[in-house]
């Protein structure tokens, strides 16, 4: 096997590309070239925390504290008039038991104080032992490029398959388009190992061969954005099994960062639109789309954003 193929071959999101309101995930056998995605120092605070879940004050008087197993905690908000803005607002669906909160026609799975995480999409491809295509599903989450929403670098673009290349395509209201991918070719069962990927960004592929030589293990491949640490490879068994989307869709989510606005801590405060409370501090996004996020001052917990503020 060549040592720039990989049998779960994956691409780690970083700042400058996972600032994309924009993305769309596919398989396909022709040869594409890519562009290179620069990296950008990464400047984030908050990670996975949840200090404005604390307290009893956690959402605007007479709101909704729950939707379902999920909480919602200022400045997101259940219903109209209990969100910091509308892009913030969750529809508790109640058709669900128990109840499902989503963002428009997104289903979210967990708020913290930066990030939410979202249900994922999956792209997969399927043949049958002659080559022919039998199933396929370009997967796209579309977060709009005026939305406080981007892609968290928390994600990895993962294939899982052999004799597949995958691409990921983005773009974003100031013009900047990319589109990257991985390929994985193996010969056999025995060579996939469970429990690891390797990965890198490839120019081109070699010739595929539409699943014909690996098709006995291997008849569909997939492909997905989700969070790095929620997903395990279980090696050629995952191939197989009928289930592996249904799987994947509830264990591993897309992680999204959020902010408030567009506007700068400098010019929020300016537009008299600074959202950041009592005993709490102001962190500009790094996402090159604008907006802040609040946290409360060392020794100080509780949500940033209700008054009093932190306590």
């Amino acid at each position: 096997m060549a040592g720039t193929l990989s049998l779960c071959p994956y691409i780690k999101m970083h700042r400058k590309n996972a600032s994309a309101s924009w993305l769309a995930m596919s398989l396909w056998i022709d040869h594409v070239h890519f562009g290179h995605i620069p990296d950008k120092p990464l400047h984030h605070l908050q990670q996975h925390t949840y200090m404005i879940s604390k307290g009893a004050n956690i959402t605007k008087p007479r709101c909704q504290r729950q939707c379902g197993n999920i909480t919602v905690p200022y400045p997101f908000g259940i219903g109209t008039g209990c969100a910091i803005d509308s892009w913030l607002e969750i529809n508790c669906n109640t058709s669900f038991n128990p109840p499902k909160p989503f963002i428009g026609g997104v289903e979210v799975r967990d708020i913290s104080d930066s990030q939410v995480r979202i249900t994922n999409v999956v792209a997969n491809k399927c043949y049958d032992r002659l080559g022919a295509l039998t199933h396929e599903y370009i997967a796209w989450t579309n977060l709009l490029s005026s939305s406080p929403y981007s892609f968290s670098d928390a994600n990895k673009f993962t294939v899982i398959g052999c004799d597949d290349l995958a691409l990921i395509t983005g773009s974003e209201s100031k013009g900047r388009n990319f589109t990257s991918g991985c390929v994985s070719v193996c010969a056999k069962a025995e060579d996939v190992l469970g429990g690891y990927c390797s990965g890198m960004v490839v120019a081109k592929h070699p010739c595929l061969r539409n699943h014909t030589t690996v098709w006995s293990f291997d008849p569909c491949s997939y492909a997905f954005l989700g969070e790095e640490n929620a997903f395990t490879f279980r090696g050629a068994s995952d191939f197989l099994d009928p289930d592996f989307m249904n799987k994947t869709l509830s264990t591993v989510p897309t992680v999204l960062d959020w902010v408030i606005g567009n506007l700068s801590c400098a010019q929020a405060k300016a537009a008299n639109y600074y959202a950041c409370r009592g005993n709490s501090y102001c962190n500009d996004s790094d996402s090159g789309f604008g907006g802040y996020r609040c946290s409360c001052n060392q020794g100080y917990e509780g949500n940033p954003y209700l008054s009093p503020g932190c306590q």
